[in-house]
């Protein structure tokens, strides 16, 4: 019995050190805003990731603001985070296409940590958009809510628009939550919610040479700015690879300090009980 133990304990401990190793963040993102980490600030929104650059406020930033981030589902419950919000339209970050990075997509991973405040500042919520320049042109990934709650999503591809994409995920007033938008050239389009999947459907081809230029947080591009997103962004991160379930959750358990004891403590007192 104590052999069927020292071994349980021992295979416990090293899953418990190998989920520590990975719960790193998935490298090498082309952009990465971190509210926390941006010393532009009120000019603009500076990319820490690899495509480099900045996204200029237009037409003035959204506020910092920091305080808890809570997500009952991941067990996040984060005090003293700092992050962006909107008060009013025109207030978000992404200039004009020749003052942007330029991102180059064939597959893609969007992710934003985030919160809808209340509703629409004008006639509808714009969120973000990547796209090739001009904005109509020939592809990109626009984001907005519809019907109040609802991120739906419409593609730009084979030289035009492909029309709304319905995503299933719902942005609560007040919640803070964790979303990703994964695309596939060609295969498929993956959304995530708190780390599950909560829709997929068929992709569209992406040619890695357009340029995606025209980015907007907090709108689907500079031009539609008025339509600022009512809300509070803490991080996004946009990749040139699709990133599988299991990235994406490291990328959650890699961006906060989750204390794991109660859960380390829990789960082996099962275990032990289990051989008592």
């Amino acid at each position: 019995m104590k052999t069927a133990i020292s071994i349980c304990t021992t295979i416990f401990f090293l899953s418990m050190v190998c989920a520590i190793a990975f719960a790193q963040v998935v490298p090498d993102p082309v952009l990465y805003l971190n509210a926390a980490e941006n010393g532009a600030h009120p000019d603009a929104w500076e990319n820490i990731g690899t495509a480099g650059g900045e996204l200029p406020a237009a037409d003035k930033a959204p506020e910092l603001e920091e305080g808890t981030i809570k997500i009952g589902a991941l067990g996040i419950d984060q005090p003293n985070v700092k992050y962006y919000t909107t008060k009013d339209s025109h207030q978000t970050f992404g200039g004009p296409p020749p003052d942007n990075p330029e991102l180059f997509f064939q597959d893609w991973t969007l992710e934003f940590l985030c919160r809808r405040n209340g509703d629409f500042f004008l006639e509808e919520h714009h969120f973000a958009g990547f796209q090739n320049s001009p904005r109509e042109g020939k592809q990109g990934i626009r984001l907005w809510i519809v019907g109040g709650q609802s991120l739906d999503m419409s593609i730009h591809a084979d030289g035009g628009k492909q029309g709304v994409q319905p995503l299933n995920l719902k942005l609560n007033e007040g919640e803070w939550t964790w979303i990703s938008v994964v695309g596939t050239s060609g295969k498929s389009i993956v959304a995530y919610q708190d780390g599950k999947e909560v829709s997929s459907q068929a992709g569209f081809e992406f040619d890695k040479k357009l340029p995606i230029n025209d980015i907007s947080i907090g709108a689907n591009s500079f031009d539609e700015r008025r339509r600022t997103f009512n809300g509070s962004i803490a991080i996004v991160r946009a990749y040139d690879i699709a990133l599988s379930e299991d990235e994406i959750n490291q990328n959650i358990s890699g961006t906060f300090d989750v204390d794991p004891a109660d859960k380390i403590s829990t789960t082996w007192a099962r275990v032990k009980r289990g051989y008592e």
